[in-house]
């Protein structure tokens, strides 16, 4: 029976002794939770070709990306406020490009980064000018390598057909042919009659026997 005693005193001493050693740990204080991140707007660019594209926050934050991929207007906003992205200037070198925006206007919910900006490089219809044709001559034939051909039966402005050239490309322009009693010297110019169209070559012709 003594035994029995001793051996459960043993049992609630050894009790005890832990009860006492858990008494003297301190909890660990749980961290802080991360402050919100800020509401900032941002997407992507493609298309982009070696230039710049200036976009714009709301009409007063100006943005210039010289790269394809993300970006981020670095001022943040306001929860519930509107936005809309712009681009301000469109790139002009080393090829003149038109940039566009989409998914670019809303209210500012959270982040904002779906915002898209496709770039493309602006191509121009291509033609010349030709001068000293005679009335109704027939057989005067330029070709654009790797385009068209155009036979010209007037002097003034002329345009291949069913062509255009991406800004900064190569060309090359031949006489396939001349009038029978003509001769005809083609030129490289390089003049903006419009928007939309660029002369690229100047024709002139004469009488067979003279310099033009």
């Amino acid at each position: 029976m003594a035994k029995f005693k001793l051996a459960v005193s043993t049992v609630l001493m050894v009790t005890m002794i832990a009860g006492l050693s858990g008494c003297g740990e301190k909890e660990t204080p749980k961290p802080p939770p991360p402050p919100p991140l800020p509401l900032t707007v941002g997407g992507a660019v493609s298309g982009l070709a070696g230039g710049a594209v200036v976009l714009q926050l709301n009409g007063g934050d100006d943005l210039t990306v010289n790269a394809n991929g993300r970006f981020k207007f670095p001022k943040p906003q306001k929860k519930g406020s509107a936005y809309a992205v712009t681009v301000l200037t469109q790139p002009a070198l080393p090829v003149k490009q038109t940039c566009t925006v989409s998914q670019g206007s809303g209210t500012v919910a959270m982040v904002v980064n779906n915002v898209d900006v496709s770039c493309t490089t602006n191509s121009y219809a291509v033609g010349g000018t030709v001068s000293g044709l005679a009335a109704k001559s027939k057989g005067l034939v330029l070709e654009l390598k790797g385009g068209s051909e155009v036979e010209i039966t007037k002097n003034g402005n002329f345009v291949f057909p069913d062509t255009r050239l991406p800004d900064g490309s190569d060309y090359n322009v031949v006489l396939k042919s001349t009038p029978a009693r003509q001769s005809c010297k083609i030129e490289a110019i390089a003049t903006a009659p419009d928007r939309d169209t660029i002369n690229i070559v100047s024709v002139t012709c004469g009488k067979k026997g003279r310099r033009n």
